[in-house]
């Protein structure tokens, strides 16, 4: 007897999908730095909700079916990972529009059980941005 499950498949990830999870940051930036144009704050962002945040607009997938797509979401979260590593050894993310360009200073916020919290920062004149990095 067949069960509910056995017709079930994972999205397939491939190298082109993952590709593509720093325009979903990029929207989330720019999304916050909208709402934030009258005061100069941080923006944090989570590994885990930027992995949750792609899954959710390319597969309609919400992080609370997890446990039903285990691989999808350990594969896109380790990305994710991967990819907020990256930001915080370089020290800075600076991306291109079509009419504007973005700037941003990274740094750890925190990091719990793998989940990496980092800050980006609105670049201001006199900061450079490759030490305000933390390297740990």
């Amino acid at each position: 007897m067949p069960t509910k499950d056995s017709s079930f498949r994972e999205p397939k990830v491939t190298t082109s999908i993952l590709a593509s999870i720093p325009d979903c940051l990029h929207n989330m930036l720019q999304e916050n730095v909208q709402r934030t144009k009258e005061r100069r704050t941080s923006i944090l962002v989570s590994s885990n909700n930027l992995a949750n945040r792609f899954i959710l607009e390319r597969w309609r997938i919400r992080s609370s079916q997890r446990r039903r797509y285990k691989n999808l979401f350990s594969t896109i979260r380790k990305q994710c990972r991967a990819l907020f590593r990256n930001y915080l050894s370089r020290g800075n993310i600076v991306w291109k529009n079509q009419n504007s360009e973005f700037s941003f200073g990274v740094f750890k916020f925190d990091e719990v059980r793998g989940n990496l919290i980092l800050g980006f920062v609105p670049p201001c004149g006199y900061l450079n941005w490759r030490f305000v990095s933390d390297k740990a």
